[in-house]
């Protein structure tokens, strides 16, 4: 079953949503609410979601409209897809911060009337976050590679600063989804900071036996 992330001021349809979208085998995880982009980062990763549906209409209770918090989760997830759901025309969506394509209605839920258009609509839309979900999956898999790489080095005390950054980053991303080891604060501290450790320790050592 696929997670998928649901962020929304407002949550008076969300039973509603998640009926639907779990006779396709998706699971849908309401988001708390925050002011902070920073977040939303945090409960993406809590929650091992693989897709996001975002409202657009959020700025008068958060603070920022849902594009907004698109263009935020993609700086810093690139492989996250995110969707606009709304119930605002799409002529108002005017920022150009999402493609067309990742902007739906809120009425694609819209399937109680069994009208074969809609349901077929619904239908394209399941499978296009399931496909979304396949993508980032395949996406991390490829990101382990490198992240044992950078772990190689690690140990081998050869890391870079800008490798560093991204060991650390990758490290977090991964093993919220449970795909790499869990590491100590010990392992997870820089080189600079294990050298800095060594050259104290040596210090004292030093210092004891004078």
């Amino acid at each position: 079953m696929i997670k998928v992330g649901y962020i929304d001021d407002v949550l008076d349809q969300v039973e509603n949503y998640e009926r639907k979208l779990r006779r396709f085998q998706i699971e849908l995880i309401p988001f708390e609410v925050g002011t902070q982009k920073a977040d939303y980062i945090e409960q993406i990763y809590k929650n091992q979601v693989e897709v996001l549906l975002i409202d657009y209409k959020m700025a008068s209770t958060i603070g920022f409209n849902g594009s907004a918090l698109i263009s935020y989760i993609n700086d810093e997830i690139p492989d996250m897809t995110c969707f606009i759901l709304t119930s605002a025309e799409r002529t108002h969506i005017t920022d150009k911060l999402v493609i067309d394509n990742q902007i739906y209605s809120k009425e694609i839920f819209d399937t109680e009337a069994d009208d074969p258009d809609r349901t077929e609509q619904f239908q394209k839309f399941v499978e296009q976050l399931k496909n979304c979900a396949e993508v980032y999956q395949s996406r991390r898999e490829l990101k382990c590679k490198e992240y044992e790489e950078l772990l190689d080095k690690k140990k081998s005390r050869v890391l870079s600063v800008p490798e560093e950054e991204e060991f650390c980053r990758l490290y977090h991303a991964l093993s919220s989804y449970g795909m790499v080891e869990k590491l100590s604060d010990t392992a997870l501290q820089s080189d600079f900071e294990q050298k800095l450790d060594d050259l104290l320790q040596l210090g004292n050592m030093i210092l004891q036996k004078e």
